[in-house]
């Protein structure tokens, strides 16, 4: 039988006529006798009995009726369902990211979104480099930033990446270095003979430097590894390496000169992780305010190379 008829036998329960019930239920009389004549025909037998100055209903109407209110009280619940997660969606956002993104990127633009919705909720976990696909895949997350390093993300189903920023990798030298200075292109060759600090071997930054050092016909002597930018960056400072880092991570930090190299394919790509499907609004607009902020740290993503 059709739940949806079933509910007019609560209206005409209520009301006690065809009429009264057509006006609880926002039809005509006669679209209510023709639903009513269905719903007997369905069951095989009379539903209501009909009286001179009214209806009433039959013991089997009466049964189905109150199966009828049970319907009626689970609809009830799913639209409050319904309308806590729209509540929630509208005002919640929950972010992740890697440390560089959320440090320099994050911070601006959560204060542009505060601005414009000052009643939202927000809230932030620190990740690796791509932690965030699979969070975003399982709606953990409403929006990450993840990193890729001259290798193809295969994010799981139901995400989609939006590629935000191209970070170039520049050289961190220590002063007195002798590349330190000067105005000649430098490559990764240029520091085949120097000490490295470097992410350890797992990690895909890491082989995007040892993959485009081995093209160039070297292994690099890698005695200092830290997953920690600022780590490398310590022992750069120290005089005793010199480290390959992306833009953004770079920080002022005492006795280190930055570089630039003629490396094109040494870039981070920063992407933003959504669903792919039924993006929150508070996620959409999060995007805009990052490729706004992108667009200023260096443009938008250009192809793989």
């Amino acid at each position: 039988m059709d739940p949806a008829k079933l509910l007019l036998l609560l209206a005409l329960r209520e009301g006690g006529s065809v009429t009264r019930a057509a006006e609880l239920t926002g039809r005509t009389p006669p679209a209510v006798s023709q639903q009513l004549a269905r719903l007997e025909r369905e069951a095989g037998t009379a539903l209501v009995e009909r009286l001179p100055h009214g209806v009433r209903l039959t013991p089997l109407g009466e049964q189905l009726a109150e199966r009828a209110d049970r319907i009626a009280h689970a609809l009830r619940g799913a639209e409050a369902d319904r309308a806590r997660h729209l509540r929630l969606h509208r005002t919640r956002l929950r972010l992740g990211a890697f440390p560089t993104a959320g440090v320099r990127l994050l911070p601006e633009a959560l204060a542009a979104l505060n601005r414009l919705h000052p009643d939202s909720e927000l809230s932030v976990v620190d990740l690796g480099p791509t932690e965030g696909n699979a969070l975003v895949a399982e709606r953990e997350l409403d929006l990450a930033l993840v990193a890729s390093y001259g290798e193809p993300l295969h994010p799981p189903a139901g995400v989609r990446l939006v590629p935000l920023l191209d970070d170039p990798v520049l050289a961190v030298l220590p002063e007195r270095h002798p590349a330190a200075t000067g105005g000649s292109p430098l490559v990764l060759r240029d520091f085949a003979a120097d000490a490295w600090a470097c992410a350890p071997r797992e990690l895909p930054n890491r082989r995007q430097l040892d993959d485009l050092a081995r093209t160039a016909g070297f292994t690099p002597h890698v005695p200092f590894e830290s997953e920690s930018y600022a780590v490398a960056q310590a022992v750069v400072s120290a005089g005793v390496a010199v480290a390959f880092l992306p833009r953004l991570a770079i920080g002022d930090v005492p006795g280190t000169v930055t570089r630039e190299l003629d490396e094109p394919a040494l870039f981070r790509r920063v992407h933003a992780v959504l669903p792919a499907h039924s993006p929150t609004e508070l996620a959409e607009v999060f995007l805009g305010l990052l490729r706004d902020l992108c667009a200023e740290h260096g443009g938008t993503a250009h192809p793989v190379r």
